[in-house]
């Protein structure tokens, strides 16, 4: 189901089985090529039957990290998945903390967002980030325009209460962002300095219960 919001029943989902997965990860281990192996866009499902064929077969390498989309606007991770996480001891890598930029509140400006913006300049030409991140989507606008309520109520920038959130998550052990400028990097890093209160998370949680994971 790798990288699939639904389970199909019918439709047939094939990859290259585990096993063989697991073999040449492990060859690469051994030879010193990497140093440890994570999943990435997975379910609870595939990460349970890759610790399996590792815990019976000591030439296997056990899965440290799973890199799943997570941020306030898609907390599904929180679901199955964190259950299965935690007790297996796998770290979340969450990718897409700034929902494609949405989360910086930048195409909510009167020009819709600079013309190398991401979702400007790949217009038309990325279907999957397009589909998913798709302001037309009324749940997506709402809920976003309360997450930006909430920085400026408390005084945070957009892009801080975005990441920070993200980091805030006790199984989350880095995040995946993307910048194109150095001043978005700064943003970032000055992110991971901002503590969230229990009154944030509070205003936070209101806002996910109204509008559950309209990024998914």
């Amino acid at each position: 189901m790798f990288g699939e919001t639904e389970y199909d029943p019918v439709r047939q989902f094939s990859s290259v089985p585990i096993e063989e997965q697991l073999d040449a990860l492990g060859r690469a281990v051994d030879a010193g090529k990497i140093r440890y192996i994570g999943l990435s866009n997975e379910t609870p499902y595939g990460v349970m039957k890759f610790l399996h064929f590792a815990e019976n077969n000591v030439r296997y390498p056990k899965i440290i990290s799973v890199q799943n989309s997570y941020s306030l606007l898609c907390r599904t991770f929180d679901s199955g998945m964190a259950e299965c996480c935690h007790h297996e001891r796998i770290y979340l890598l969450g990718y897409s903390p700034l929902a494609m930029g949405i989360l910086s509140g930048k195409y909510f400006a009167s020009d819709g967002a600079p013309s190398d913006a991401r979702l400007n300049l790949f217009k038309g030409r990325y279907s999957e980030g397009e589909s998913r991140y798709s302001l037309t989507r009324n749940t997506l606008k709402l809920a976003t325009m309360e997450y930006l309520g909430i920085a400026e109520k408390y005084g945070i920038h957009p892009v801080s209460l975005a990441i920070a959130f993200v980091l805030n998550h006790p199984l989350v052990a880095s995040t995946v962002f993307g910048v194109t400028k150095s001043w978005q990097l700064e943003e970032v890093i000055s992110a991971c300095n901002v503590a969230l209160t229990s009154e944030i998370i509070a205003d936070i949680n209101k806002v996910h219960a109204k509008f559950p994971n309209p990024c998914p």
